[in-house]
């Protein structure tokens, strides 16, 4: 049934054909209660959690960041999404032939100075270098090990009616940053990415006594693909309100032009966080005390668990289902 069958860019692209590939083709196989349960990490012996994640973005340099800051803050991100305090890392670097060492070695450093900043020890890794034109750059993999900082773990099945949906910030920068980047897009003046560090926000988000029942980070397939993600683990319908959305005006109009789909664009520095109803205000006000997380609001609650849909309240009034991104939408970002 699938000989001949090729891999389309579509397949690593964070929406419905990753999801289904995720499901079909690795958990049929893998399955086990800790894979099982769809995070952005893994549960393992004495509250420890891993996570590991590959960073290909081209160009490797983007206003805002590069490959080294994305796949630190990828990484710790990833670890904050499970309640992990992140300790230690692997990495491993995939080099093309002919790159200029100067770019590489400031990669390298701001991946270190990051986690000096985060106390957080490479501790093993590893080095390829391929022929010139076999690859674009330089390709980084990242695992991260980290230790729970709840006496549960994340994500829940429990969500109930009134549970509320928070996001931490605007939409889409990290995607028109890189964008502009490859020259898919013009205009004036710079949006940076938001790639960003979350692990202190959620430390601190804990410390303070919330007890988060789904963290994750906007990355591929952005805002959409997060909230049906969250709807299929949990078997919940959503509702999200429009106007409580965070919005970069700037990113809001490139995105008119253009015809994106701003809630299916990545972000590296931004969260959606389930709280129970009674403590989103705390949530929130704790998330403001953070200049990354300071645009946090509540955008939308869970309305029921019997069915998995996402439903979005717009501007207008009327309500549109926000269905996950199908596949390849944009040049790869990530």
């Amino acid at each position: 049934m699938n000989e001949g069958k090729k891999i389309s860019l579509s397949l690593g692209s964070g929406g419905k054909i990753s999801f289904d590939f995720v499901k079909k083709e690795i958990i049929s196989r893998f399955s086990n209660p800790i894979l099982d349960s769809l995070g952005d990490g893994a549960n393992i012996l004495n509250n420890l959690v891993v996570t590991t994640d590959n960073f290909t973005v081209h160009p490797e340099f983007f206003d805002g960041g590069n490959i080294g800051i994305l796949s630190f803050c990828g990484m710790v991100n990833d670890l904050a999404s499970m309640a992990s305090k992140p300790m230690y890392m692997t990495m491993g670097l995939v080099i093309e032939e002919g790159y200029d060492y100067k770019k590489l070695l400031k990669i390298i450093d701001d991946i270190k100075n990051l986690a000096d900043n985060f106390d957080v020890k490479l501790i093993c890794g590893d080095t390829k270098v391929v022929e010139k034109g076999k690859m674009e750059g330089i390709h980084i993999s990242i695992t991260g090990i980290g230790l729970r900082m709840t006496d549960y773990s994340l994500p829940v099945k429990n969500y109930k009616n009134g549970d509320k949906i928070i996001l931490t910030g605007t939409l889409g920068e990290h995607t028109i940053s890189v964008l502009k980047a490859k020259g898919a897009i013009e205009f004036d003046g710079v949006i940076n990415s938001d790639v960003a560090p979350l692990c202190g926000v959620i430390e601190n988000l804990i410390k303070e006594g919330v007890r988060p029942k789904f963290i994750r980070d906007v990355t591929r397939g952005g805002f959409s693909a997060v909230l049906n993600e969250l709807s299929y683990i949990g078997n919940i319908e959503i509702l999200i309100d429009e106007e409580k959305i965070p919005v970069n005006d700037s990113v809001k109009a490139i995105c008119d032009i253009y015809g994106y789909d701003i809630y299916s664009l990545a972000c590296e520095g931004r969260m959606v966080i389930v709280v129970e109803d009674e403590e989103a205000e705390k949530a929130v006000s704790v998330l403001k005390d953070f200049e990354v997380s300071k645009g946090s609001s509540v955008v939308g609650e869970i309305l029921s668990n019997d069915r998995q849909l996402v439903v979005l309240k717009t501007m207008y009034g009327g309500k549109t289902i926000l269905d996950m991104p199908l596949g390849e939408i944009l040049p790869r970002i990530c």
